[in-house]
C-alpha cells in the first residue's frame, strides 16, 4: 500500500504540475515573439551598416580622386611658377658688355 500511496502522491504533483503549462506556453510563445523580431531588427541593422559602409567607401574614394586632383593641379602650378620665375630672372640679368 505504501507503494501504490507514492504513485499517488506522484500523480497528483504531476497532475498539478500540468495545469501549469498554459501560463508557461504562453511565455515562451511571447519570447518566441521577441527573439524573431530581435532577429528581424539585427537583420535590419545589418543592411543599414552595410549600406552606410558603402557609402563610406564611395565618399572616401571619391574625396580621395579629388585630393589626388588637388595635388596634381598644385604640383603644375608650381612648375609653371617656377618656369615663370627663371624667365624673370634671365630678362633681368645683365648681359655682358663685350
Amino acid at each position: 500500500m505504501k507503494i501504490s500511496a507514492n504513485a499517488a502522491s506522484l500523480m497528483l504533483l504531476l497532475t498539478a504540475g500540468c495545469t501549469d503549462l498554459k501560463p508557461m506556453e504562453a511565455r515562451i510563445d511571447d519570447l518566441q515573439q521577441q527573439v524573431n523580431k530581435l532577429q528581424a531588427d539585427l537583420s535590419k541593422s545589418a543592411s543599414s551598416a552595410a549600406l552606410a559602409n558603402k557609402t563610406t567607401a564611395t565618399s572616401a574614394a571619391a574625396a580621395s580622386a579629388d585630393a589626388k586632383q588637388a595635388l596634381s593641379a598644385g604640383e603644375a602650378n608650381a612648375k609653371a611658377i617656377d618656369a615663370l620665375n627663371a624667365k624673370i630672372d634671365q630678362m633681368f640679368k645683365r648681359r655682358p658688355e663685350s
